[in-house]
């Protein structure tokens, strides 16, 4: 492949679970206990989809079926999330796991792709991390912004994933160990998931505030995800893109599922070929990495390969 600069300095914020990777990997995590627990991982998933099923069927003060409105519909689910994470540290269910235990499931998840990383994001991160050959990218940064219960698995799955690469990039793999930041929850040998002080990120309302504490008023920002509770934040980047791999033929029907009640479809992300995003649409759809890099970046002068 040619090798891409950025048009401009980036800061590029990716979700995790169903973005980075091909589908949700919190079941990874659910194979982390060496012990017999008071909860089973089965039976945690099942009092999990009772609530969110309650939660699905409160009553809410819908009006104007808006942004707004889903915004807050979305953050209402907390009780639920926050349910979740509280049975299971009062249950024990990861008391006595160790980043040993975490990388040990991380690399058989990979091994036997119950975790896979989606095709195409080295390409997307080698065009934002530092590199002699890229001059915009010092000013660019990468970002993991998650409501996984585990950001060392997180960091431990790119690790892998870059290794595991046919020709290993060694600026990247060190970009992903020593400098990286993920925002994310942690696994914590006492069992403990829950932060005594606040901060833990849950929902939609929780990534925003991270989203935005770290911000930069002068540096043009890229959040994609691939679910509702990256709304917030791919309405309030500069670009937001919503990655999902459907086909065009499919991708409304889906838009309007993974959204509902709310009735957007966003665009397609190529429609911006040539121009910028103007802020008139909440965000847009790209099927895959490789869409997302055509249109970040241009192909650098002078590339033997372009």
């Amino acid at each position: 492949m040619a090798n891409r600069k950025l048009k401009r300095p980036t800061r590029l914020v990716l979700d995790y679970d169903g973005t980075l990777t091909v589908k949700d990997t919190m079941a990874v995590l659910g194979t982390l206990p060496k012990q017999p627990t008071k909860l089973s991982w089965d039976e945690i998933v099942e009092a999990y989809l009772k609530d969110y099923e309650k939660y699905q069927n409160e009553k809410f003060p819908w009006q104007n079926y808006d942004a707004t409105e889903y915004s807050a519909w979305l953050a209402s689910r907390d009780w639920a999330e926050q349910n979740s994470a509280r049975r299971v540290q009062d249950s024990g269910y990861f008391k006595g796991v160790t980043q040993s235990d975490i990388r040990s499931a991380v690399q058989q998840a990979l091994q036997n792709d119950t975790l896979q990383l989606r095709p195409g994001w080295t390409d997307l991160f080698q065009a934002c991390i530092p590199s002699p050959s890229n001059a915009e990218s010092p000013s660019s940064s990468i970002e993991i912004l998650s409501v996984n219960w585990s950001s060392t698995a997180i960091r431990l799955a790119l690790e892998a994933g870059a290794q595991a690469q046919s020709t290993p990039n060694p600026a990247l793999l060190s970009y992903i160990t020593k400098t990286l930041p993920i925002h994310a929850n942690e696994i914590r040998p006492s069992g403990f998931l829950i932060r005594p002080n606040g901060g833990d990120i849950r929902t939609n309302i929780d990534k925003l505030a991270h989203f935005r504490s770290s911000s930069s008023s002068d540096m043009f920002t890229v959040y994609i995800g691939d679910s509702s509770t990256d709304f917030d934040c791919l309405c309030a980047a500069d670009l937001g893109i919503w990655i999902y791999d459907v086909s065009e033929d499919e991708y409304e029907k889906v838009s309007e599922k993974v959204f509902a009640p709310l009735k957007y479809v966003p665009p397609m992300l190529r429609s911006l070929e040539g121009r910028e995003p103007d802020g008139k649409e909440l965000f847009y759809w790209a099927r895959e990495f490789g869409e997302v890099v055509g249109y970040l970046t241009v192909v650098e002068e002078g590339d033997g390969n372009s």
